[in-house]
């Protein structure tokens, strides 16, 4: 059964006796797996007051509330700072109307919708939508959503932009861009802005970081050469390939578009992309 996380959010929380513990303000996942199971429930019980329960806490989900036990392990929370785990994250915060890079069509769009499936365990994240379907049955617009296509992208196949997405995903052993070839590293540092490009740089083995600059167009491997450190740059050059090195000296020659103007993420890229395989 198919389940929106924009129906989700919002519900009321009520325990088993018919106390009401708040609303639902979002879910939480780990990174880790290609299907994530909800790890956590964000609970706000007005403007000052939330916790956090976990999923086990959960006994039921109907359209109307979520049932939970009474949750005497639950935690703390500022309303507007919650205290994730490392691997943590919240969908609605932290992927909805967030922008993601489709590692497998390698291109930029907009989170409208969360999907999610009940399992064994209780809910799991399947897919993103980022077709209008999700974004028009968010604003009371159900029957027209009906007639549009669901444009889902499975969520091993996303790289987050956000900022805790981010974060996470370069801390995560099982990060999705990890198993990029050089070619797909270098369409992802393209779609990235400037800083989270770098980091993407840092979490790989600098070979394979080497590989991607030399795969990427011109103007965008001496924009990330140049946010580079002159130390950053001797280290990518020495565990490269002899190509692939002598492609980050002359980068480095030349001066850094970085200092001319703004770099936008969106503005150009389809005129810089890494030549063809």
């Amino acid at each position: 059964m198919t389940i929106f996380l924009s129906e989700q959010l919002g519900l009321p929380v009520v325990t088993q006796d018919g106390h009401r513990l708040g609303r639902v303000a979002d879910l939480s996942v780990q990174l880790g797996l290609e299907e994530p199971p909800v790890h956590r429930v964000f609970v706000k019980a007005g403007r000052r007051r939330a916790h956090l329960l976990t999923w086990a806490d959960v006994i039921d989900v109907t359209p109307g509330q979520l049932v939970v036990r009474a949750p005497a392990d639950a935690v703390e929370a500022d309303p507007r700072r919650p205290p994730l785990e490392p691997h943590e994250l919240l969908l609605g915060r932290d992927v909805l109307d967030t922008q993601v890079v489709d590692l497998r069509g390698l291109r930029l769009s907009r989170v409208s919708e969360v999907i999610l499936r009940r399992s064994a365990g209780g809910l799991d994240v399947v897919a993103l939508d980022l077709g209008s379907a999700g974004l028009l049955r968010r604003v009371g617009l159900g029957r027209l959503a009906r007639r549009r296509p669901v444009n889902p992208l499975a969520w091993a196949a996303v790289h987050l932009s956000s900022r805790r997405g981010h974060q996470v995903q370069l801390t995560t052993d099982a990060a999705n861009f990890r198993r990029l070839d050089a070619h797909g590293l270098a369409e992802l540092l393209t779609r990235l802005s400037t800083h989270d490009a770098t980091d993407v740089i840092h979490a790989v083995d600098p070979a394979h970081a080497a590989a991607a600059i030399h795969r990427s167009h011109p103007r965008t491997g001496r924009r990330l050469v140049h946010a580079l450190s002159l130390g950053e740059r001797r280290r990518l050059a020495a565990a490269a390939a002899t190509e692939h090195a002598e492609t980050i000296v002359e980068l480095s020659r030349h001066r850094s578009p970085i200092r001319r103007h703004r770099f936008l993420r969106t503005a150009g890229w389809r005129l810089n992309r890494p030549a063809e395989r």
